[in-house]
Order: C-alpha cells, then structure tokens, then sequence
C-alpha cells in the first residue's frame, strides 16, 4: 500500500470508533439517568457509614497516641535524677542565689551510698575495744606496802617464830614446886621480790604513725602484767619465779564429822572461821572468804524443799564478806583475816623501749612492761587461813556422824 491509502485506512478507522465511543456513551448516560433512587440513597448511606467508621478509627488512634504522650511527660516528671543533673536543670536559680537574689531551689535528686565510689565515711568510735583480763580481786583486796628504790637488795627478811618446836609449857604449881620450862625459837625467813614483765616489738612508724593504737599496744601490756599478778596472788605456787600466792599459803582444813543436816557451804564456811578463832582468837577475826563465781552461785542459789532462796544475798557469808576471784579454781574456797596478808611491791608497772638484736637496723623497737612484787602470808600468821580444796568432799564429812 501507498502511503495515501495507508492514511486513508486509519481515518475511516478512526471515525468508526469515535462513532461507536460516542454512541456507548450516550447509552451509559441514559443507563445512569434511568438509575433507582432508592440505590443512589443506599448507596449514599453506605459511604457514610464507611465515613463513620474511619472517623470512629481515627479518633481511637488520636486518644492512643494522646496517652502515649502523657505517658511521656509523666515518665519525664517522675524520672529520678541524680544531684548532678538537677544541679545542671536549676543551674540558672543558683545563679541568682549566689548573685544575691531572693529564690529557693529544691534539689530532689537521689543520693545513695552506691553513687558514691570508694565511700569510706562512716560514725567513728573514739578509742579501741578492749581484752576481757580476769579481775585481780584478791590484789585490789589486800593491804599493799610500797617500796621505795634503796639497799634492800630486792628481799624481805623477817623473823619468826617457830611455831613447831616452841613449847608453851605455863602449868599450875604446888608450893614449893619446880615451875615449867617453856621453850622458844625463832627462825628467820628471807622471801626476794619477783619479777612480772611482758614485751612487744613494734616498728618504728608504726608509733609515728598511729599514735592512738601505739598507746593501746601500751595498755595491752600494762593489762597482760596486771591479770599476770592477779593470778599469782591468788594461786602462785611458790615455785621457780612463782610467787607464793594465798591459796598456797593457807593451811588446809581438816573437816570433821559434826551431824551437820544438808551441809552446805554456809555451815563449811562457819567451820573453817571457827577452827581459826577457836584456839587464837585473841589474835584473829577471819573476815573474808575468797572462791570464783561458781562457788558463790552454789551458795547464793541454795532453795529449801519449796523452792525458797534460803540465804540472804547480802555480800557475805556466815557474816564474812566475799571475795570473788575467778582465778580459783572450782571446788575451792579460802577463808581468813586480810589484815595478816600483804603485797610488798615497787611502785606501780613501768614501762620502756629498747632494741635487741637487729632490731635496731630493721627499724623495730621492743615496749616492755615490768613490775616487782612479792605476796606475804608470814609463817607465825598463816594460822589466820583455811583453805578447803574439795567443797564437796568436806561438805560430805561435816554431814556425817561422828564414829
């Protein structure tokens, strides 16, 4: 084909489907003019409601992110800030009250003690807690006579005398009579003052530097001395460097069979006063009694057959007054006049520093504590005591009838 017909073709097309649209068109039109009403308005009430619900959705949607965003700004006002960064907000308020304006900042922020690193800082006791040391009772209890520093070479010299081998012979005499012939000897006694000590070794900072706990290692040493002589008053055997303490130098007492009902230790009490007074009353009046707490328990916790404390827990016993040293040993007790026993003793406890060895080249010092001192019960006194050993076993005797 010529390109004239191939236009010719496609015009006479054309206006064939121009034709035909216009024609479909006119068709549509009448179709729509010939609609039901009552369609239009369903239709019409449909998109209204569909409106509806999208409005209704909407709605929702605004109310959520509405609590959300109060949500938010509640979060914010209630977050717990720390001092810093309230600081930081209320920076402008401080500002004015250095400045010198009127104004009032509260600061809420949280401070705990894990905000704080390394926290040390806490209420600081004054001083140190101290050692338990058993009570020196009988020390605190006894006469004490001080010695001065001289020429006494560190010993007690005295004379007594000999109890054993004098003889008190004064008899009743007819006339004419020989009279009797007593015998008297003398012996003298010589008893040296002993030593009590304890050292420690320091360094030397550690007495620069902590000067609170240097005077505390100080009172360490001066208490360990102390309890040390407490317990050799009370039971110091004698031997090597011992002293010679009060339960050592008491005689002991015998019991005796004496139908004593449920003795206890008020009746052994009564019995060991009256074995000291009975031939030497002239020269005794036993005054106390010394035992450790359990024994006094025993006495102070004595109940008849209904349940009644039967004692008076006035401080004595059979009117002698307690001594309670826990340095004795159970089962014991001692019974005696004070006035017959003293402490010969230099003045107080000295302390000293010194060096020994390679102390001085490691920087160390040794604190020593020392105390001289000596327990006297003499020998023409020590009839003024009793001491009963085995409570029980005493307490048993006294209960029995005689033979």
């Amino acid at each position: 084909m010529t390109p004239e017909e191939r236009q010719e073709l496609v015009d006479g097309l054309a206006a064939k489907v121009k034709e035909k649209n216009t024609a479909e068109l006119d068709a549509m039109k009448e179709t729509l003019n010939n609609l039901n009403v009552e369609a239009l308005k369903e239709l019409q009430s449909k998109e209204i409601a569909e409106k509806s619900s999208v409005d209704q959705l909407n709605g929702l949607i605004s109310e959520v992110k509405e609590t959300v965003n109060e949500l938010k700004d509640n979060s914010t006002k209630n977050k717990v800030l720390t001092l810093k960064e309230e600081v930081k907000a209320k920076k402008s308020e401080i500002k004015d009250i250095v400045s010198g304006k009127k104004n009032t900042v509260e600061l809420k922020a949280l401070s705990n003690r894990a905000s704080i690193s390394n926290n040390t800082e806490a209420v600081r006791l004054d001083g140190f807690g101290q050692l338990a040391y058993t009570r020196r009772t009988l020390y605190d209890f006894f006469p004490k006579i001080t010695l001065g520093a001289g020429d006494h070479n560190g010993t007690i010299r005295y004379i007594d005398w000999d109890e054993d081998t004098s003889v008190k012979a004064a008899a009743m005499v007819a006339e004419g009579a020989s009279f009797p012939e007593s015998t008297a000897k003398f012996i003298e006694y010589s008893i040296p003052l002993r030593k009590v000590g304890d050292t420690l070794p320091v360094t030397e900072e550690f007495g620069e530097d902590e000067v609170s706990a240097a005077a505390e290692l100080e009172l360490f040493l001066r208490n360990n001395v102390q309890a040390k002589i407490g317990e050799q008053i009370a039971v110091g055997d004698g031997s090597g460097q011992n002293l010679t303490g009060l339960v050592e130098s008491a005689p002991a007492f015998t019991a005796v069979a004496s139908s004593i009902t449920d003795a206890n230790i008020k009746d052994l009490v009564r019995k060991m006063r009256t074995s000291i007074v009975k031939g030497r009353g002239s020269k005794y009046n036993p005054n106390f009694v010394a035992a450790n707490s359990d024994v006094i328990d025993q006495y102070m916790l004595k109940k008849d057959a209904n349940n009644n404390y039967i004692f008076d827990t006035d401080g004595t016993i059979a009117g002698l007054a307690i001594v309670e040293d826990n340095n004795l040993a159970d089962n014991t007790l001692v019974v005696g006049d004070s006035n017959f026993g003293q402490i010969y003793e230099l003045p107080g406890i000295s302390l000293s520093e010194g060096v020994t060895g390679t102390q001085f080249a490691d920087d160390i010092k040794t604190i020593k504590a020392r105390a001289r001192l000596l327990f006297l019960i003499r020998e023409a006194n020590k009839s003024g005591f009793a001491k009963s050993t085995d409570i029980a076993a005493d307490l048993t005797t006294l209960a029995s009838d005689p033979a």
